[in-house]
């Protein structure tokens, strides 16, 4: 029986790791298997870890090569976003705009919600598939880090529902853990710039121009701005030695809800004038109910840049 390989994009973030663990568990229970083994393309972050620490869940091995493998892909469908864009994709579940071409038919679940583990706990309800307790402890914390303890524009009604009832039924006051998550993603103190910079990290391709957009989402953006000149300077050498057109990080504050934009690029006037904002040395001012990187940046990028 072949192996087939559930994983996430690169520079994996909580969704795509977990969605790994719970959609090889659906598949596997589903089709009365075990042929689904999930993996990860790359290093978990420090809110991944803390989660799986605190919940003594085992974290999915690295699949370092992907060469002659099957892989269902979780939380992406790009090319640009593979742990390999040559293996053999049998099937996707997502909740991102679908940029695939696959010359066989295939299974695709995509949902225009604010998690992937959403779509997947609707499966496990669809098909009256029992989970695990530990993991839906992993799906609410993914659920909650992708929305932004749903205060993401991501965020649907589908999401607000499913966070609810898993905190009820969890006893979990789901605002106290997003916030402890979001505290241990952040730890800026602890991470190097770069470790900044691809803390949540995707690459995309706009009208042939290589780019990459990284977030860091923190209770304190004062502590991140404080860096910002050193986090420059690497993002200067970054985008150099990888041919990058652009690069961003998005310094997002969730308390006060927005954010500002740390821009490397061949047009940084450009950028800030598609955001409407000022830039000085490369750091924008502060946008109002930016939150989003899927929503808010990528759609209108795509679109102008």
């Amino acid at each position: 029986m072949d192996k087939i390989y559930v994983i996430g994009h690169k520079n994996p973030d909580t969704d795509t790791i977990v969605s790994a663990i719970t959609a090889a568990e659906f598949l596997n229970m589903r089709e009365q298997t075990d042929k689904y083994i999930a993996a990860i393309s790359g290093k978990p972050n420090s809110e991944t870890r803390f989660i799986f620490k605190k919940y003594e869940v085992e974290l999915p091995p690295v699949l370092k090569d992907a060469k002659n493998k099957k892989l269902f892909l979780v939380d992406h469908n790009e090319a640009s976003q593979m742990v390999d864009p040559d293996a053999d994709v049998v099937g996707i579940f997502d909740h991102h705009k679908m940029n695939f071409s696959n010359s066989n038919p295939i299974e695709i679940v995509t949902k225009p919600w604010g998690s992937t583990n959403s779509i997947i706990y609707s499966l496990f309800k669809q098909h009256a598939i029992g989970i695990p307790k530990k993991h839906k402890h992993l799906i609410l914390c993914a659920l909650l880090s992708d929305t932004v303890i749903l205060k993401s524009p991501t965020t649907t009604d589908v999401d607000r529902a499913f966070v609810n009832e898993l905190a009820e039924e969890l006893e979990v006051n789901y605002k106290e853990l997003g916030m402890d998550m979001f505290k241990a993603k952040a730890q800026i103190s602890k991470k190097t710039a770069e470790q900044i910079l691809f803390n949540d990290f995707k690459d995309f391709d706009f009208s042939g121009k290589k780019t990459g957009i990284g977030q860091i989402e923190t209770p304190d953006m004062a502590e991140v701005i404080a860096r910002v000149s050193e986090i420059e300077t690497k993002m200067q050498g970054i985008r150099k030695t990888k041919d990058y057109h652009t690069l961003i990080l998005m310094i997002t504050d969730i308390l006060e809800e927005g954010s500002r934009l740390l821009i490397v690029s061949e047009e940084t006037d450009r950028i800030a004038d598609i955001f409407n904002t000022e830039v000085k040395n490369c750091l924008s001012g502060f946008i109002p109910g930016m939150m989003s990187r899927k929503k808010q940046v990528v759609p209108v990028l795509t679109e102008e840049l």
